[in-house]
């Protein structure tokens, strides 16, 4: 994979070599397991069947089945990578059909790439030489089926099974072993070469993904209705008494767990009074997941499937991030989340998407303030933030996830009793998690480099609320979007509805970051309206000033006036046809470019581009 693809891989150095060739052996066990494992059952079954040679040519037959399907998958994709720049997943069967060609094709390709068919035969011949070696030199034993002969083969047959299913699933930790674990071992350039092609293919087997839509012809008239190459341009400098720049500007993310707008009408004090001396939206979460929150924050990535992007078979793909974007201007980047190591696939996705360090419940090493659930409480996870950012170089990007508010609701000991209690049980907690804010920003505050800071306080996604303003349909989504910088010169609060997948963009125009890049969102200070999209139950919902829109291939389409209509259940699109037509062309864009981005890995814009 890597000699036939030198231009795409960047090595670095022998480290890099070693971590890559470690990773791929154990996502490598991990395929022969799957693959051969009709094979390895047979062999190890506690039966004296096993010394017929008709048997032994059964298992022989599923032992060439198998390392065949390996060799097959693998080689089409020494050639097929570089259009993809991703391993072959279960979606790619969704191009077959596509076009009609696809038989007529493959003749051709077996021309162009006569080399690669090359490669396969003299593998298959290496592989059915050592097999007949291995086969003569290690003949079957003479099997006496007494009890001891059954007892020891059932003991070591049970064993190795066990290994086997270790393998399989990648080791003893958390999850089982999945595509986006690939960034554990080098740069998200080279993680196709940790990836084998049939671990991408059965991990995402009868997982259909996305399909590649087609609604418009041209790129000209997909853009002209939803264009997600960005480069944000409108920057309120006369808000600061300073302007912010990039290169020079701090930024923090901070993520707060089930953290609904209606909270702060009472019990989150400190977060209150910041948002006075803040830039404040209206802000709405694009999901009510937090493994769907955290792209949609940090990447400006839609929730547009049911299944996360970070559980996907695209999990690996190239995505911009706060990190990425602001690694060229020497940005030292950094993840905070007090939880288990692994939790949500976070430690992987975030340095699938350029962030540097991970911090979590492992690397705080006391378990003294764990909460017995989730991870580390969050006071003083959020103390040791500040204590790990104390080291690092100016200018820096860190991103934290708290846990407290999040059920059951725990807090610590020594704080029972000192928050309101209210009228849901998750009320005592947010007002801990609003305690841990503010120790957090008076210990921030005797720091050189808070008063170059950017910090940005949001919540992964809502949740419980009682209040009628937040039962409605989207006011169920209401969550704080804050924008704080010590040098602003007044809190002052925007009537704009902003989603999570607007913040990097407007992030990046607040510090003056210039150069395109890809983003579902917009930035919040440009003219006009910020559309905002949701995905649930298989149905698409674009909101755009006073209306909502939604759709489903193959159902109708509806319109809703939310001025008058909040919880959208009387459908006005026949009597507003203009607006109706118009927003159904900017979601079919907005699928069109999500669905074929992801497909394809086109959610960065190489440095070659810009």
């Amino acid at each position: 994979m890597y000699l036939l693809n030198l231009n795409i891989f960047s090595i670095d150095g022998i480290s890099d070599v070693f971590s890559i060739f470690l990773g791929a052996i154990r996502f490598g066990i991990a395929s022969i397991v799957v693959f051969l494992s009709p094979f390895l059952l047979l062999s190890l079954l506690p039966i004296p069947i096993r010394q017929n040679k008709y048997y032994r040519k059964l298992y022989n037959f599923f032992y060439v089945l198998g390392a065949n399907i390996i060799l097959i998958l693998n080689c089409i994709d020494l050639a097929y990578y570089k259009f993809t720049y991703k391993r072959i997943a279960y979606d790619f069967f969704n191009y077959l059909g596509v076009g009609g060609d696809f038989k007529e094709l493959i003749p051709q390709f077996a021309r162009d790439y006569w080399h690669i068919v090359l490669i396969f035969i003299v593998l298959n011949i290496i592989l059915d030489y050592f097999r007949k070696l291995i086969d003569k030199k290690y003949t079957s034993e003479l099997i006496f089926a007494n009890t001891k002969w059954f007892v020891k083969n059932s003991v070591f047959s049970i064993i190795l099974i066990g290994l086997f299913f270790i393998g399989q699933r990648g080791g003893l930790q958390l999850r089982p072993l999945s595509i986006v674990h690939s960034n554990y071992y080098t740069s998200t350039q080279n993680t196709p070469l940790v990836l084998n092609t049939p671990f991408t293919l059965y991990r995402t087997w009868g997982k259909i993904g996305l399909e590649p839509k087609k609604y418009f012809n041209n790129q000209e008239e997909l853009n002209s209705y939803f264009n997600p190459i960005i480069a944000p341009t409108s920057k309120p400098d006369s808000l600061f008494t300073t302007p912010l720049e990039v290169g020079k500007t701090n930024v923090i993310v901070i993520i707060l767990e089930s953290f609904s707008e209606e909270y702060m009408n009472g019990y989150t004090p400190f977060l209150s009074s910041l948002a006075q001396k803040s830039i404040v939206f209206n802000g709405y979460a694009n999901a009510k997941r937090s493994i769907d929150g955290v792209p949609a924050i940090l990447s400006s990535l839609l929730p547009l499937s049911e299944e996360s992007f970070i559980t996907s078979q695209y999990g690996s793909n190239n995505l911009s991030s706060f990190a990425s974007l602001l690694k060229p201007f020497n940005y030292k980047s950094s993840f905070f989340h007090g939880g288990y190591n692994g939790s949500m696939g976070f430690d992987a996705f975030t340095r699938n998407v350029g962030y540097e360090d991970y911090y979590g419940r492992r690397e705080y090493n006391n378990d003294k303030d764990y909460d017995g659930n989730w991870g580390i409480f969050d006071e003083p996870f959020l103390q040791y933030m500040v204590k790990e950012l104390d080291h690092y170089k100016e200018p820096f990007t860190s991103a934290v996830f708290t846990l407290s508010s999040h059920h059951p609701y725990t807090i610590p000991a020594k704080h029972k009793g000192r928050f309101p209690k209210g009228t849901m049980i998750v009320h005592e907690t947010v007002g801990y998690a609003d305690y841990s804010l503010k120790r957090f920003f008076e210990q921030a505050q005797t720091k050189p480099w808070f008063k170059n800071t950017l910090f940005i306080i949001t919540a992964d996604h809502s949740a419980a609320t009682k209040e009628p303003e937040y039962t409605t349909l989207l006011g169920k989504y209401r969550i704080p979007i804050i924008f704080y910088h010590p040098s602003l010169k007044r809190g002052i609060k925007i009537d704009k509805n902003i989603q999570q997948a607007d913040i990097l963009p407007t992030t990046m125009a607040l510090i003056g970051y210039k150069k395109p890049f890809i983003s579902f969102g917009k930035n919040a200070f440009e003219k006009g309206d910020n559309p905002y999209i949701l995905f649930t139950n298989d149905e698409y919902m674009l909101i755009e000033g006073d209306y909502l829109f939604k759709y489903q291939d193959g159902f109708d389409s509806k319109l809703f006036f939310l001025a008058q209509d909040v919880n959208a259940k009387k459908d006005v699109g026949k009597g507003n046809i203009e607006v109706f037509e118009k927003m159904k062309l900017k979601i079919q864009a907005l699928i069109q470019e999500y669905n074929n981005r992801l497909i394809e890995n086109k959610l960065v814009i190489k440095d070659a581009e810009r």
